[in-house]
């Protein structure tokens, strides 16, 4: 029977009951987040005929990040001083740019930073698959995943724990078990960087040795919070105002609705038969009496619900760091420059979630270098080390920064390599070496 670590020592039972109690806040908050990211953003049910409208502003604004944050498929370089000759340089950095393309890796990287940017937290696997000869690279839910880290210091994790649930034919062909019964199966990986131990519906099957030398999880924060493991989301500010938003376009959507049907107001009437608010409608009223429509729209009360409704957006905005302007719509004459002013925010914010990422691309290529020497019989020069290029954040003018670049080597202010690098080459060394052989050729 397994021994399982709580707070205060160890326990018997299996691991897949015991995971039950832990980290319940954080999977209710995941909960709560994901089921605001579909649209159920009431925070209470519907009257029986009540209407509502849900502007999901909280999904595009994640979206529209997303989007910025990989603007184009992101290339990976091995730096000069990562160790390694020239050629196998060339040779890792050419296995990172077949595997990003065989397994579409931009688009899984796409989806798990939405999926991250909902929940807080993503997660990527990196296991060595037998049949292809290939590392492949899939995205984990995090709402499946305990992690400790090292006391002293929360980024250094210790110990990861995922749990799966499969039908029995997949657990059949992936564990080479014959499973009885009907019903999915739990499955739990516990990983530590010496051992690995599997569990089937509470059974350990596998207690061995971690074949890899290393955790092959990269877990990763949407947005870091001091001392803590685990991230936050992007909807945290955003789930009140959008909450809002919403109540307040249904009361306009129901002044419009009722505008449009109106109203017989009747005075010193004491029936109101055959009274009807028809085109081309003639009332025979009593003497004394009078008939009128309610008008919902006079006296400007509609426009004062619009004008908060204005304030609601802009403080959307603000809190999301993302600018009207970042949906291509400004509505004003501006100059460029104006334009990168005004989506500075943005700008920031992509740039935050970029250098998560450029830690994630790090350790994520030093497994899949790693896996290619140690299973792929891959002669890399125990090359670890790769770095992220990134497209620009904002559309450019590529002539006048040609210019730009030209004058700043000319001037002898940046080399030609960093030059390349800024314009997306993936090897500035190899193709400056092509460049020298070329010039050679000529004389």
């Amino acid at each position: 029977m397994a021994l399982l670590p709580t707070s205060s020592g160890f326990v018997p039972g299996a691991l897949t009951d015991w995971l039950d109690g832990q980290d319940v806040d954080r999977l209710n908050r995941y909960r709560t987040y994901l089921d605001f990211y579909d649209g159920l953003q009431w925070d209470r049910r519907p009257r029986v005929g009540e209407t509502r409208l849900t502007a999901n502003y909280a999904r595009a604004l994640v979206r529209k990040v997303g989007s910025y944050v990989f603007a184009e498929p992101v290339i990976h370089q091995v730096p000069d001083d990562a160790g390694g000759q020239p050629e196998q340089r060339r040779q890792a950095a050419d296995w990172l740019d077949l595997i990003s393309a065989e397994q579409d890796l931009h688009t899984l990287d796409f989806q798990t930073l939405l999926d991250a940017a909902v929940l807080g937290d993503g997660c990527f696997k990196v296991t060595w698959d037998s049949e292809q000869g290939r590392p492949v690279v899939s995205s984990v839910d995090p709402s499946g995943l305990w992690a400790w880290s090292q006391p002293g210091n929360v980024r250094q994790v210790r110990r990861i724990v995922q749990r799966y649930a499969l039908q029995p034919p997949e657990a059949e062909e992936l564990f080479d078990l014959p499973l009885p019964g009907a019903g999915r199966v739990q499955i739990v990986e516990d990983w530590t960087a010496e051992r690995l131990r599997i569990e089937l519906n509470g059974q350990v099957i596998q207690d061995q040795e971690n074949p890899y030398g290393r955790i092959p999880y990269v877990l990763f924060p949407n947005l870091g919070k001091p001392h803590e493991l685990w991230g936050e989301s992007d909807l945290v500010d955003l789930m009140d105002i959008c909450r809002e938003i919403n109540r307040r376009m249904t009361v306009i959507s129901r002044i419009l609705q009722v505008s449009g049907n109106p109203i017989v107001v009747l005075e010193n009437v004491s029936g109101s038969d055959g009274i009807r608010a028809d085109e081309g409608a003639i009332w025979e009223l009593p003497e004394d009496s009078r008939a009128y429509l309610l008008d919902m729209l006079q006296g400007g009360g509609v426009q004062l619900h619009l004008d908060y409704v204005q304030l609601l957006f802009r403080t959307l905005f603000d809190l999301s760091e993302t600018p009207r302007t970042s949906f291509g719509d400004s509505g004003r004459a501006l100059s460029g420059t104006a334009l990168e002013v005004e989506i500075q925010p943005l700008v920031q914010k992509v740039q935050r979630k970029r250098r998560i990422w450029d830690s994630v691309y790090r350790r994520r290529n030093a497994l899949v270098l790693d896996q290619l020497e140690r299973f792929g019989g891959e002669d890399l020069g125990g090359i670890r080390r790769s770095e992220p290029i990134w497209g620009p954040i904002l559309p450019r003018d590529r002539e006048a920064q040609v210019r730009a670049e030209t004058a700043l080597v000319s001037h002898g202010m940046r080399s030609r390599r960093s030059a390349m690098s800024a314009f997306g080459v993936d090897d500035p060394e190899h193709e400056w070496a092509k460049v020298l052989h070329e010039q050679d050729a000529r004389l």
